[in-house]
């Protein structure tokens, strides 16, 4: 691959500093006032609906408070509960108190119950009146017994969950208290507590009003965005969320509490979101709500419109840097053309045969060089026509001699020749050198006998493994041991397989996988036949295992892959991948394209080498 001109390196460089450089910049800039911007538009969204939440509760609230004034304020009313009679007058009043009630329920949806609870022992309990007794051991009435709890005997309204929640002495309170829904159930509701102005009997009433949480549901829940309120020091009594009733407040702390503002992001149910909590007091009730609204949507919004803004960004730089690159490349290569051209004409290669695109000072100028190159060829072409013809003759000369001197050479002599080396070796009492010379001999045989043939039988194939071996055995000790397993139904002598496919795989284990072990190192060769099914007609499968160092993942996809692609000794990826290449491509060739190679390898465990051929290779 040609190199980077000074040019081409030039031109990159105006690149960086006009286009690139200031567009990232500007597009940095660009992101950061985005970002902000959506932030903030989210920000204001979250506030907008806490605000609307507020203004229902704070409606609601009022309404409520308002509602309870017909029932509160009348006077004849705090007269029939403080009075220690109850006659005529007083029974009317207790009429005119349940029929008001009565209205305000059906005309009032936000009013889950209400009730009037009183200690005026001559008061009887009704549909909407409570007694509650005036030691807290009586009860009077089934809506008493079912409220009631246990208390002081001196204090029998503190048998109510309500009661417990409010000052007794305040006017006005919000509380929260457990509203039986069935027998399983009871909703946690808002609950309104206003005393009646009783004088100075001892005899007290209070007017409580909850509200329904499914009236808040039906008004709060517009959006996806998560909800709580509650009152300060209790749990929420209302929640988006179903199953986060009474869930407690974040603790959330602020220096200004009379004007409560929290804006952050707050892991709500496990995941982030952008919360804003606030408070305000509610319609002549000295009672602080608070009120969270999360907004989950906001940081992946925010994340997907700077990714979008990010690609367009990419794609508004990648056109132009694409554009200048490829004009660079196309200048760079007409000047390096020009610049090769010139050299080899300094250096007498008048050959030049390529040309330069275009219509301008370059190309006149590379013409000009083409036509002066041609007319030194032409000077010169008698005289290399000559030395060409010379040398041919030589050449024809010299391979004749070759082949000759290679005819005289008989394998036999190469044979005698070790043998007699061996035997000396022998006589020497250097056994291991006689070994190696043995095992030499019978590998040199088989090589040479199959040289020109297309098959040889498993069982020769095996034996000159058997001899790469022993000499490997000789020449590392320890360091190789192998074992061959041949399947009961796997016959050698009858299988014919084409020659030398098994030693190069054996060599490659021996000089890559065994590579890092001083010793212990062991080769398996397998020999089997897979089972034959629908979609396979059964194949013979010999696999070359390995308990070296392995391959990782990324090695063996890469290795597998380049058993398909055209490969040579000098392409840069070593001998030991071009001969399993050879080797696979021999069997496909041979056998089709349904056999060959497939690598298996895991790092630290070894490496398995599996060769898939026909079941029967007697056509």
């Amino acid at each position: 691959m040609r190199r980077q001109g000074r040019v081409g390196k030039q031109m990159y460089r105006i690149l960086l500093l006009t286009l690139i450089i200031p567009i990232g910049i500007i597009g940095i800039i660009a992101a950061a006032i985005l970002v902000r911007q959506m932030n903030g538009r989210y920000e204001e969204q979250v506030k907008a609906e806490n605000t609307r939440v507020k203004s229902i509760l704070f409606d609601v609230t009022s309404s409520l408070y308002t509602n309870l004034e017909p029932v509160v304020s009348v006077q004849a009313y705090r007269d029939m509960f403080s009075s220690d009679t109850f006659g005529e007058t007083e029974e009317r009043q207790y009429n005119e108190v349940n029929r008001t009630i009565t209205s305000m329920k059906r005309s009032t949806a936000s009013i889950s119950s209400i009730n009037v609870y009183t200690n005026n022992p001559g008061i009887p309990t009704g549909n909407y009146i409570i007694n509650v007794g005036t030691t807290g051991i009586e009860e009077s009435g089934d809506a008493a017994g079912m409220a009631a709890g246990s208390g002081p005997a001196d204090d029998p309204f503190s048998r109510f969950e309500w009661y417990r929640g409010i000052d007794p002495d305040a006017w006005e309170s919000y509380t929260c208290i457990h509203v039986p829904l069935n027998e399983y159930e009871a909703a946690y509701e808002l609950t309104l507590v206003r005393r009646f102005n009783t004088g100075a009997s001892k005899n007290r009433a209070y007017v409580v009003a909850t509200v329904s949480t499914n009236y808040l549901r039906n008004r709060l829940i517009t959006t996806d965005n998560y909800m709580l309120a509650c009152l300060e020091d209790l749990p929420a009594f209302f929640s988006s969320e179903y199953d986060d009733r009474e869930k407690e407040m974040p603790e959330i702390f602020s220096e200004n509490t009379s004007n409560y503002n929290y804006l952050r992001d707050i892991m709500l149910d496990g995941k982030l979101a952008l919360t804003y909590v606030s408070s305000f007091v509610p319609y002549k009730v000295d009672k602080r709500f608070y009120v969270l609204v999360g907004d989950y949507s906001a940081h992946k919004a925010v994340r997907e419109i700077l990714m979008g803004f990010l690609l367009v960004l990419f794609i508004a730089i990648l056109g132009p840097v694409t554009a200048i690159v490829l004009y660079s490349r196309y200048f760079t290569h007409r000047v390096y053309t020009l610049r090769e051209a010139m050299h080899r004409a300094s250096t007498g290669d008048y050959d030049i045969i390529e040309s330069i695109s275009g219509d301008d000072e370059l190309s006149d100028t590379f013409n000009d060089l083409k036509l002066t190159t041609e007319q030194i060829r032409e000077n010169e072409a008698k005289y290399y026509e000559a030395k060409i013809h010379e040398q041919e003759l030589v050449n024809m000369q010299q391979n004749m001699e070759f082949k000759m001197l290679s005819g005289q050479i008989n394998p036999h002599f190469l044979y005698n020749t070790l043998e007699a080396i061996r035997m000396q070796a022998i006589r020497g009492g250097d056994r291991d050198v006689a070994t190696s010379v043995k095992y030499l001999a019978k590998i040199m045989h088989y090589v040479l006998e199959s040289t020109g043939t297309s098959t040889s039988k498993l069982s020769d194939e095996l034996k000159h493994v058997e001899s790469y071996l022993q000499i490997q055995r000789l020449r590392f000790g320890e360091k190789v041991a192998w074992n061959f397993y041949i399947s009961d139904d796997v016959k050698p002598d009858e299988y014919e397989i084409l020659p030398l496919l098994i030693q190069p795989i054996v060599e490659n284990a021996i000089s890559h996988g065994l590579k890092d072990m001083d010793k212990n190192g062991h080769i398996s060769i397998v020999a089997e036949y897979e089972s034959k099914n629908k979609e396979n007609e059964g194949c013979l499968i010999i696999t070359i295992n390995d308990d070296g160092k392995g391959m990782n993942e990324e090695e063996v996809i890469a290795l597998n892959k380049s058993l398909d692609e055209k490969r040579t000794d000098t392409d840069g990826k070593g001998a030991a991948s071009i001969g399993l290449y050879n080797i696979h491509q021999r069997i496909k060739l041979h056998y089709g394209k349904q056999y060959g190679l497939t690598i298996r390898s895991r790092e630290g465990k070894g490496t398995s080498v599996e060769l898939r051929l026909p079941e029967s290779t007697k056509e």
